[in-house]
């Protein structure tokens, strides 16, 4: 039987997903995704891969959250203040 990380870094490996996708696929709650996320970014530079994350952007003015370090999605837009906000996507590469 593989981990919660072995699977969640297999489908990383597959394609772009967000939280809510992993959640649903691996059926795990969306914050243990979040605190797995932490760790696999950590151990993935080892084997000579990286974590890469595509970061959220607000659908209402296009703000990019680019410099954002957590992996959770922000809450409101410090532009516009508006709360409807694309979730950032994460890959390995």
């Amino acid at each position: 039987m593989k981990t919660v990380r072995q699977e969640m870094i297999e489908e990383l490996v597959k394609g772009e997903q967000t939280a809510l996708g992993l959640s649903k696929s691996l059926r795990r709650s969306e914050k243990d995704i979040y605190e797995h996320l932490e760790h696999i970014s950590r151990s993935l530079t080892s084997q000579g891969k990286r974590l890469t994350i595509v970061p959220a952007r607000c659908l209402e003015c296009g703000y990019l959250f680019e410099s954002r370090n957590r992996f959770t999605s922000p809450g409101r837009c410090p532009r516009c203040k508006g709360t409807h906000i694309e979730d950032p996507r994460y890959r390995i590469e």
